[in-house]
Formats: C-alpha cells, sequence, structure tokens
C-alpha cells in the first residue's frame, strides 16, 4: 500500500496542475512509506507582496507513534514552487530522522 495524501486549499481554488505536481512530489517520500501511512498538504494564498501573490505550504505526516507531525513548510510566490520546496524539506528532513532512528 502507498502512501495516502488530503490535500486542503485556503483562500485559492484546487486545480488539476497543483493536484498533478503533488502526486509527483509525494512519490518521493515512498521510500519512507513504512514510518508512515498519511500525509496532508496544506496549500494557502496568504496574500500579496510587491503586487504577486504568495502561498503557503505546510506538509504534515501521520505517524503512528505521533498523530500528525508538520515536517516542512515554505512560502513562496507560486504555489507549485512552494509544493516542491515543502518536499524538499520532508525528504530532508526524513533522511535525517531516519539516519538517526527517530521515526
Amino acid at each position: 500500500m502507498g502512501i495516502g495524501m488530503q490535500i486542503a486549499y485556503l483562500g485559492l481554488p484546487g486545480t488539476a496542475s497543483l493536484e498533478a505536481e503533488a502526486a509527483v512530489q509525494l512519490l518521493r517520500l515512498q521510500p519512507y512509506g513504512t514510518y508512515f501511512s498519511d500525509c496532508q498538504l496544506v496549500i494557502e494564498h496568504v496574500g500579496q507582496r510587491s503586487g504577486s501573490s504568495l502561498y503557503e505550504v505546510r506538509l504534515e505526516i501521520g505517524t503512528a507513534a505521533l498523530a500528525l507531525r508538520r515536517i516542512a513548510r515554505c512560502v513562496r510566490d507560486s504555489a507549485e514552487a512552494a509544493i516542491r520546496c515543502a518536499f524538499n524539506k520532508a525528504v530532508r528532513a526524513l533522511e535525517i530522522l531516519s539516519a538517526h532512528g527517530k521515526l
């Protein structure tokens, strides 16, 4: 069984391109699928700066030992870039936690 993912959109509509980006990035977490079975991705439009939109993305994982644990957060000027950033941080965090036996 793979990792399940719920996506919540706050302040913006969900789009096929955002879901596709999230699905591609989720594949990067598969090597750590034995440690958790689901994750939640929150994509939020948080306002504007200098005329361009800002998006905050939060990624939480559900583990057996801990209910939900925030593993990454990023703010970028595009939702896609924020998604990639959050998953980059998540992979790094999972690598470190796994190496130290803390997953």
